[in-house]
């Protein structure tokens, strides 16, 4: 809707007749215009709407009187006809000629409240960045405003650099505000004699009107907000008691307080917090829902807790009571706004909700609910790269899973009851071992297009695709907040000026994310080696073995890696390179020696180290200022050194079997086997084993490894599990070779014992 109305006043002809002179003010209009403003004020909009259409029609060129008319109804309509404001917005603009679109030719200070008036708009249908644009050139002109209306303007910038996660810069601004409310200095003489006198002309004529305790509590308000957001915890335990203790338990404050605890990890205190809110206010005047965030913040704690299940449970509930507050709402009648307060028209927060769900369900397992939940939240937050990497982990994670997920607790369970033999088919000589196949092959979409959402690797591959191209190329640090040790903003207008222009620049190296803060440099490594993670994986699944070791090589170029990560890039390198015949170069990125790290976090900086070791003297219910946010990690993998450093001599066994190279991958199994216990050994390496036994002729023995499905010449007497009575005799009487290979003589005679497949 606003695009259409920008629009029109773009068609505007550039070179339009000068403006006709508006004629000197007389005393009878002064006087009506006074009455009006007073009526206005004490929310009487009936007799105000009638003195200014008197004025109207006396001064029919003023804009000003046609701006407070179209004010004046829109307050009397309750705030809700606001297609009528944008209409009549309009059309002042045309009669002033002015083009809300172009902001940078922002020169008269009179035309300053229309684009305030615009940008308010703009805030409330949450398109906070046009908003943005719009109040940081008015700051540049601030000075010559009105006291009241730059107050306004602050408030309002502050409140669209929260709702975009930029606390620094609100910060900034606050700091300003304050100077300009409290500081002795803004109407003293601190400039030349004419600034002096502009200040003192703007005292006499404002300043009795204002009283400046009236913001103290909203000032404390936004200063929570902004310390909560940067997690300064410290700084933060201060506002929160000044906000407890003039606002009382009421649902900001518990909210507030609620967050607060929640950022220490006082999981249990921010959730009793949460239940001693109560709805107060009314959601169709205010367009704050409370139950909606009582059920969405219950949802985000219990998964920062782990509790993965109860947090989808409340993220749904604050699905429903979303959908239902958005159905008490007047109907629209067609495209119209109207019959709805302005608050309300960014009421409507299901999208974010549904990534919420989508992440809670992702973590519980069910990647096909996620994937429903993230494909409606793409449409509309396209630009983030965090969102497109969760749906492409959706589609892995999808294609991980039984075929049948219905009956996915009945096959594991016969899985496990069968092992690594599906079947027995026969008996006597004629009987026949059927096993099941080592791992599932990938089954490629039918005729579907890779661009159509399906939880396929091939839509996961486009996904990551997308998320990598979101990513700036490089990156820059990002620049330090002007905070000091006691938390206090540099409050110099022109220090807060050069933070909004720097701040453009580096916004550049760090991508917005709609839904979340911006992509931090740390973050941006930190997805930049997921994405390649996962990219390499999808490449291996669907058979590109030459773009799954492009992205393994960008993977292991990366300058900081954390160990898991570095630990995969060489398997997928290895197997994409194993898969193109390159045995002898896949063999190098498979040393279980290079793997000592398999953190999930990124390695520290020597600058980073020396910043944290200054931290060190935080106390228990302190977490240190650096903090990013909670880690929720479910399960990761390799979850031990050993394991990894087994992952890679059961991958380098496989090398040296596609060489024929029997000797060295029978070492390389035999030292997996001492290294891992008998019950975490893979049936992969299993499998090996017997593949290896039948290429060097021992095939009583891998029938025998079969029926006992154990890595029988490879693991040590003490690691053998116990084996039936009727086998016990013969493996009493095996003696293991120098190799570690047993004879053949004892497996014929395994091979005659008791069958525990014969009925």
């Amino acid at each position: 809707m606003a695009d259409k109305d920008s629009g029109k006043e773009k068609e505007c002809p550039a070179e339009s007749p000068a403006p006709s002179p508006i004629p000197v003010i007389t005393e009878e209009e002064k006087e009506m215009a006074s009455v009006a403003s007073t009526d206005f004020e004490a929310g009487q909009y009936a007799p105000c709407l009638e003195k200014l259409h008197a004025l109207s029609k006396l001064r029919g060129s003023d804009v000003k009187v046609g701006h407070n008319l179209m004010v004046a109804k829109f307050y009397q309509s309750g705030c809700t006809r606001n297609d009528d404001l944008r209409k009549a917005l309009g059309q002042v603009c045309t009669q002033a000629q002015v083009n809300l679109s172009g902001v940078d030719s922002l020169e008269d200070t009179d035309h300053a409240i229309l684009f305030f008036n615009h940008a308010i708009i703009l805030y409330h249908m949450r398109q906070h960045h046009e908003a943005i644009q719009i109040l940081e050139k008015l700051f540049q002109i601030i000075e010559p405003l009105e006291e009241n209306l730059a107050h306004k303007i602050l408030l309002l910038l502050i409140e669209t650099y929260l709702c975009t996660y930029q606390p620094e810069k609100a910060l900034g601004i606050l700091a300003y505000l304050e100077k300009l409310l409290f500081s002795t200095e803004s109407s003293g003489n601190k400039g030349g004699s004419e600034s002096s006198n502009k200040d003192n002309k703007d005292s006499n004529t404002e300043e009795s009107n204002i009283d400046p305790e009236k913001y103290r509590p909203t000032l404390h308000l936004l200063k929570t907000r902004c310390y909560l957001q940067m997690k300064h915890v410290k700084v933060c335990k201060r506002e929160i008691k000044t906000v407890m203790n003039s606002a009382g338990p009421c649902a900001v404050s518990l909210f507030l307080k609620s967050n607060f605890e929640y950022i220490r990890q006082n999981y249990r205190k921010a959730i009793k917090l949460l239940n001693s809110a109560t709805p107060t206010a009314d959601s169709l005047k205010t367009g704050q829902v409370i139950p909606v965030m009582y059920f969405n913040n219950l949802a985000i704690i219990h998964f920062y807790m782990g509790k993965y299940h109860l947090a989808a449970y409340y993220g749904r509930r604050a699905l429903q009571e979303n959908a239902n507050a958005i159905a008490e709402l007047p109907k629209r009648k067609g495209q119209s706004l109207n019959n709805r307060h302005i608050k309300t028209l960014g009421m409507n927060r299901r999208y974010e909700l549904l990534y919420n769900v989508g992440i809670q369900l992702l973590h519980e397992g069910r990647p096909l609910a996620a994937f429903e939940c993230l494909t409606e939240a793409i449409q509309v937050y396209p630009t983030n790269p965090r969102l497109w990497l969760r749906l492409a982990e959706c589609c892995i994670a999808a294609n991980a899973l039984p075929q049948n997920s219905e009956a996915e607790g009945k096959s594991s369970l016969d899985s496990t009851r069968r092992g690594i033999v599906r079947n027995v088919i026969g008996s006597g000589p004629h009987r026949k071992v059927i096993l099941s196949p080592g791992s599932s092959e990938y089954k490629y979409s039918d005729g579907q297009s890779a661009a159509f959402p399906a939880p396929t690797l091939e839509f996961a591959s486009l996904c990551l695709s997308n998320a990598l191209s979101l990513l700036p190329e490089e990156t820059t640090p990002s620049t330090l907040s002007r905070i000091t040790s006691r938390g206090s903003v540099g409050s110099d207008s022109s220090e807060v000026a050069d933070t909004i222009s720097s701040n453009k620049q580096t916004s550049i190296s760090n991508p917005t994310a709609p839904l979340g803060q911006s992509v931090k440099p740390t973050d941006i490594v930190c997805l930049r080696c997921s994405i390649l993670a996962s990219s390499s994986y999808v490449a291996l699944s669907l058979g590109d073995n030459v773009h799954a070791l492009e992205y393994a090589r960008l993977l292991l170029e990366q300058t900081r890696l954390p160990g898991s990560l570095r630990f995969l890039g060489h398997l997928y390198a290895a197997e994409a390179l194993i898969n193109m015949d390159q045995i002898v170069e896949a063999i190098q990125h498979l040393a279980p020696d290079s793997v000592c790290d398999v953190s999930v976090v990124l390695p520290v900086l020597p600058e980073q180290g020396d910043k944290q070791g200054d931290k060190s003297e935080a106390g228990p219910g302190d977490i240190q200022e650096s903090t990013e946010g909670h880690i929720a990690v479910s399960k990761h993998y390799p979850a031990s050194v050993q394991v990894a450093r087994a992952t890679m001599l059961l991958n380098l066994a496989c090398a040296h079997s596609l060489r024929s190279e029997w000797d060295k991958a029978k070492k390389c199994l035999k030292q997996m086997c001492s290294i891992l216990p008998p019950s975490e050994i893979p049936e992969q390496a299993l499998f090996l084993g017997i593949y290896i036994e039948l290429q060097t002729g021992s095939h009583q023995m891998a029938l025998h490894m079969v029926k006992k499905q154990q890595l029988i010449p490879y693991l040590k007497p003490s690691q053998s599990r116990p084996l039936p009575i009727g086998t016990m005799a013969a493996f009493n009487n095996a003696s293991p070779s120098p190799q570690g290979v047993f004879s053949s003589g004892t497996a014929s005679k395994a091979g005659r014992s008791k069958d525990p497949w014969q009925k």
